[in-house]
């Protein structure tokens, strides 16, 4: 693939092409050719690109790194450094600027070699910095004329004498590729096979060069495709948000740079299957050692882009990306980037629209420079046309009202086989969370782990808003390749009227549970949990919701007989629960500090906190659960909601609800209980599950046949399991 400049053939009139060219003296050739730079020149006075040249000013002059230990090589001097020594270099080509190059050339050469006393187990995961930044500083000082040659090949020494130690240490080595990246199958061998996949293109002469490449692409080709797993069908990443950035970041600098060397790129690679896992779910990888492979450059590729309109679909409504599995609030650098090399354009909105961390662009490694350089900018940007998504194969239906920062969010996770199957992954099937007007309300606990060598605390399921039995949902997470959990599914997906639903079903404990979620008039949400079970014996069920508000957390917590309210600087949400088997007794749980259900690590500054959660607690053979969550705006005009339970006796639980003006009744059903249910305005006969109706207005019915009532037949369908109609 070769790229056209867009709307800039006037300026490459007036200078040769990199095509007039001998290929072997093109530079620079990694994140950026000569032709780019008019490019950049034209636009870094204009945003949003002065924003990101000027943050990279601010980059390329930080203060140089020096060890705390002059005898241990640390990853964060070095990364730091040659992070540092690129964007000085990029700087320098950019400007002609001299002194920009002889910083960059004094940091580049002083890149030390003695990687075997570093002291970081998991090092493998922080070499693209170290790798790429300076490969890109070589690079883009040989095209500013500033490295000379001995210079030059002092700085490949360097660069390659890491990477020949490195790849030694963490791939050739049983050990450690057995203990970091066999395991994983995620971030660990992608970043690892990016920083020596960067180097093996740039220096292709070397004597490891062909080795590196092998065992690099090989990785990549893999791990980006959809039999890698790590990608599912509909675009979801099994390690979720966070660490997808992570991984994606650096992978994107390399095949930009593939693209840039045009001919002088290899592609041409035989298979290296020494990291292949032959646990579930890659048993079916299919690697033969040696066989001979051609690399398709992901960077145009439909199945590739999905990954990353999943991670905006995932979004919050202000952009930050929610703390899903192991995760912080983070936003990935511009995944629009890839809208240069036909990608979507949906993804250059996704980067400008941003509250909490506009136009980032280092989140995995330093993009700064492919952001002037690809990222175009012209006015036609937009929102996807969809809002919610409906993803079932990732695991996610993503609840949405609009695309604005104070629409109504709400997530259903329901997760099975390789979407859940992730060293990142958590037991959170059927879980919910929830942001509003501005808010994260309903929360997803983050990634608290205190110590290297368990998982985070809050993997397993007492972290998360489902329903527990005798305290547990789906098992405990285990160590590597043990993943416990168990599968979840998301399936009877409708949007009709003011309904969006979806449901998630999953078997634990020696029960089904079937939990229902929708969104209602994209202001509410109605959650309705069913619980079958071949127990004879009761026990106790815990209808378990976190709210972020509490404690650390800030806000007003306030617990009631029927719910509760977390209430936080720009919105609120209330929260109601009943039961059909009968009456519901809700508390806090124990709090114990930094344990779950309290505890949690999502925000910005990866502090842990604690927030306050509410078990709603029946002790039945299979209780039935009916809530309600509604949002609020502080200071109106979405005001709180007025709720009511209604006494509708054994095995029904019921609510009238009223919200900015518009009533409406929701009803869950036993099994066992009668069809007929008598409210004050009348009778309501139904066969159905669950059934949300406003009176003379629109209706939805859960596991039924018919609904009527007092005002006669507003829904029959005998053909679906879920039916709506005005």
């Amino acid at each position: 693939m070769r790229r056209l400049l867009l709307l800039l053939a006037p300026l490459l009139v007036a200078c040769p092409t990199t095509e007039e060219l001998p290929p072997e003296d093109v530079r620079p050739r990694l994140i950026v050719r000569p032709e780019h730079k008019e490019v950049i020149l034209d636009r870094i006075d204009e945003e949003p690109w002065a924003t990101v040249y000027a943050r990279l000013v601010e980059r390329a002059e930080r203060e140089t790194r020096e060890r705390e230990d002059p005898d241990v090589w640390e990853h964060g001097v070095a990364g730091t450094n040659c992070i540092t020594a690129q964007d000085a270099a990029f700087l320098a080509w950019l400007h002609d600027d001299a002194d920009r190059g002889a910083r960059a050339k004094e940091l580049l050469l002083a890149l030390q070699t003695d990687f075997r006393s570093q002291m970081t187990w998991d090092v493998n995961i922080r070499m693209p910095g170290p790798l790429i930044g300076c490969t890109n500083a070589h690079d883009l000082l040989l095209g500013a004329g500033m490295l000379s040659e001995e210079e030059g090949a002092d700085a490949e020494e360097r660069i390659t004498s890491v990477t020949h130690q490195f790849y030694e240490d963490y791939v050739v080595e049983d050990l450690m590729r057995n203990l970091l990246l066999g395991p994983a199958q995620n971030n660990h061998p992608i970043r690892t096979a990016t920083a020596i996949g960067y180097v093996a293109q740039a220096f292709p002469d070397h004597w490891q060069a062909a080795a590196w490449g092998d065992w690099a692409f090989s990785e990549l080709d893999y791990l980006w495709s959809e039999e890698g797993k790590y990608i599912q069908a509909d675009g979801g990443v099994s390690e979720e948000p966070f660490y997808f950035g992570f991984a994606w970041a650096p992978s994107v600098a390399t095949f930009i740079a593939l693209d840039n060397l045009g001919p002088l790129a290899r592609l041409e690679f035989e298979r290296s299957c020494m990291n292949r896992n032959d646990a579930d779910p890659w048993t079916d990888h299919g690697c033969v050692e040696g066989e001979a492979f051609t690399f398709d450059n992901p960077l145009d590729d439909p199945f590739w882009h999905s990954s990353m309109e999943w991670s905006m679909a995932i979004r919050l409504p202000w952009g930050s990306r929610p703390p899903k599995g192991d995760a912080y609030f983070n936003s990935p650098p511009g995944q629009g980037l890839v809208a240069a090399f036909g990608g979507p354009r949906t993804l250059v909105w996704d980067w400008l629209d941003n509250r909490d961390e506009p136009l980032e662009a280092t989140h995995g490694q330093d993009l700064m420079p492919h952001h002037l350089a690809y990222i175009d900018v012209d006015g036609s940007e937009a929102p996807p046309e969809w809002t919610s998504r409906f993803m079932p194969t990732a695991g996610d239906m993503i609840y949405r009202s609009s695309w604005d920062h104070d629409a109504v969010w709400g997530l259903l996770i329901g997760e099975y086989g390789p979407a859940r199957k992730t060293l990142h992954d958590h037991v959170d099937g059927t879980s919910f969370s929830m942001a509003a007007f501005g808010e994260y309300l309903l929360v997803d606990p983050g990634y608290y782990k205190p110590t290297d060598t368990d998982n985070a605390r809050t993997a397993h399921s007492p972290s998360h808003n489902l329903v527990l039995i005798d305290g547990l949902a789906a098992p405990n997470k285990g160590l590597l390749t043990d993943f416990g959990d168990a599968d979840a599914w998301l399936e009877n997906h409708l949007e009709a009227g003011p309904f969006v639903y979806a449901e998630a079903h999953q078997e634990y404990q020696g029960s089904r549970v079937e939990r229902s979620v929708v969104m209602v008039d994209g202001r509410w949400f109605l959650i309705a949990d069913r619980v079958a079970t071949d127990e004879v014996t009761e026990r106790e069920h815990a209808w378990r919701m976190g709210g972020y508000a509490g404690y650390e957390a800030g806000g007003a917590f306030t617990i009631r007989d029927d719910g509760a309210r977390w209430e936080r600087e720009l919105a609120g949400v209330d929260v109601w629960v009943a039961s059909t088997g009968g009456d519901v007794t809700v508390a806090e749980p124990p709090k114990v500090d930094w344990q779950v259900p309290h505890v949690h690590e999502f925000e910005h500054d990866r502090q842990e906190r604690h927030h306050a959660p509410i078990d709603g607690l029946v002790t039945g053979v299979e209780p039935d659960f009916l809530g309600v969550a509604v949002p609020y705006r502080v200071g109106g005009p979405e005001e709180p909601a007025t709720v009511e339970v209604l006494d509708l006796g054994e095995g029904v639980a019921g609510w009238r609800i009223e919200v900015d003006g518009s009533a409406w009744i929701a009803l869950l059903r036993a099994p066992d209980a009668e069809e007929s249910v008598e409210l004050t305005e009348g009778t309501v006969t139904t066969d159905a599950e669950a059934v949300l109706f406003r009176p003379g207005g629109a209706a939805l019915m859960v596991r039924g046949t018919s609904l009527e009532t007092w005002e006669g037949a507003v829904l029959v369908d005998v053909g679906e399991p879920v039916a709506a109609a005005e």
